[in-house]
């Protein structure tokens, strides 16, 4: 009969115990989340005043371009040592990309818009980098996405 007196209450020490992880895990949880939306906290990188593109070739910087002195959009063609070409596009709004390329397989061109500190585009052919270089913005309209699941 005491074996089963053992049991009942092992059974109820394990429900409390199961109660309080489950209540630390809630309020870890909980803890991580108001960290991640901290107010001025930047949930995309568009348009910060902070940010530039970072144009170089042979890792040799040729051009930085703050977004803020940049009204409209800017395009120009950056010239490789094998002269070989790139045409480079900048908006106000904080997003670059390459537009056209004399290398064969265009990936740099297919890359698209770049808006974040820290993306770059690569064409492996030009020897070419464009990259966003800077801090987050301060407060943004658009939502950003980490991954796509089909």
């Amino acid at each position: 009969m005491t074996f089963n007196v053992r049991r009942r209450d092992r059974k109820k020490v394990l429900r409390a115990t199961d109660i309080l992880l489950a209540g630390i895990i809630v309020l870890a949880s909980i803890v991580l989340a108001t960290a991640q939306l901290r107010p001025g906290q930047a949930e995309d990188g568009f348009a910060s005043p902070s940010n530039a593109v970072i144009v170089e070739v042979n890792s040799k910087r040729l051009e930085t371009i703050p977004f803020s002195k940049i009204s409209g959009s800017l395009t120009f063609a950056v010239q490789t040592d094998e002269g070989h070409e790139a045409t480079l596009e900048v908006s106000e709004s904080g997003k670059a990309r390459i537009t056209a390329s004399t290398c064969l397989d265009k990936t740099c061109v297919r890359t698209g818009w770049i808006s974040r500190p820290g993306q770059s585009i690569v064409c492996l052919p030009n020897r070419l980098v464009v990259r966003i270089e800077g801090t987050e913005a301060e407060h943004t309209l658009e939502p950003s996405l980490d991954a796509i699941t089909y």
